[in-house]
């Protein structure tokens, strides 16, 4: 990966993040009536998610020998690598698991469940891209 590509996923993650943000303060009925909300929701936790596990996987390349089959593996190797946290660990699998949810079950997702994930789990995935950008050099 690029530096350039590498930027971008960074960019990316911070837009996600933002847009996140907004969602965040919206009520549970709001969310749940409004499909614009809840669609942007989804789209962008797999976009966080997504970019957060392209930027470890890059680490991981960059760092040693071990490349990583899929997204569980990528965030199971960072914290095993030293990268983020071992306690950060189980929920990052979690994330893992629910972007293949979005992307391959998609007809399975339960909105309530989302907005439960946005809620419960936004100030972790910006502590998580805070975590990674310092490890990166503070892109």
């Amino acid at each position: 990966m690029s530096d350039t590509t590498l930027k971008s996923k960074f960019l990316m993650l911070q837009e996600a993040l933002r847009k996140l943000s907004i969602i965040h303060k919206k009520s549970k009925k709001e969310f749940l009536e409004d499909f614009l909300i809840s669609d942007t929701a989804i789209r962008n936790l797999q976009v966080s998610i997504e970019s957060i596990s392209d930027i470890g996987n890059y680490l991981l390349k960059r760092n040693s020998d071990t490349i990583p089959q899929t997204r569980v593996e990528i965030f199971q190797l960072l914290c095993r690598h030293g990268y983020l946290p071992n306690e950060m660990e189980d929920v990052l699998i979690e994330m893992a698991r629910f972007r293949n949810l979005i992307v391959h079950r998609y007809d399975s997702i339960k909105l309530e469940m989302v907005y439960s994930i946005l809620q419960e789990q936004l100030s972790f995935l910006k502590e998580v891209a805070v975590i990674m950008s310092d490890k990166i050099g503070g892109i």
